[in-house]
């Protein structure tokens, strides 16, 4: 049995140790002084189950920093393969619409901060992913009702999502 992958909320905690190493608190805070947390809630005893899953996969590591008389803290970072991993993630558009408002939020704001090109191919590769979406749902077959309410219930949420990402222009232009 394979891995696996890591939940929405690990890949932020990823993306944030992308920026720089962090300590726990600190990426606490980050993440409500951004405004993330309106995408990506993140609770204390959820982030730190998340960092020992993702050391656990060897994807973080961690060093220990006394400050003054405080106990000591552990300060995380990514290795390579956290690195690499997040490189791969953040390029790729989300395949399953009903993750890709939490997903691609998260992504979007991420490569604003570590690559800002790669934000609009991001864009262009999502609306595609989503036409490619809706061109399944076609050839889906629809003999019953049920068929019928569920493959509109994923279109309707296809087509609004497409509307969404064709209408979003990015500050400062596309």
């Amino acid at each position: 049995m394979s891995e696996r992958d890591p939940l929405a909320g690990e890949y932020a905690v990823l993306c944030l140790l992308a920026l720089r190493p962090m300590h726990g608190y600190e990426m606490l805070t980050f993440i409500t002084d951004e405004g993330l947390d309106e995408v990506c809630p993140v609770e204390q005893s959820t982030l730190y189950t998340y960092l020992r899953n993702l050391e656990a996969r060897a994807l973080v590591s961690w060093t220990e920093e006394r400050v003054g008389l405080r106990p000591p803290r552990k300060t995380f970072a990514l290795t390579a393969s956290g690195r690499d991993l997040i490189d791969r993630w953040l390029r790729a558009p989300v395949t399953r619409m009903r993750e890709t408002r939490l997903e691609l939020l998260v992504k979007l704001f991420f490569l604003d901060r570590l690559d800002p090109p790669a934000r609009r191919l991001l864009l262009d590769g999502q609306v595609a992913a989503c036409q490619r979406y809706l061109g399944v749902l076609d050839g889906r077959p629809q003999a019953t009702d049920f068929q019928r309410l569920v493959v509109a219930s994923k279109r309707s949420a296809a087509e609004a999502t497409l509307h969404w990402l064709e209408s979003y222009t990015p500050a400062g232009g596309p």
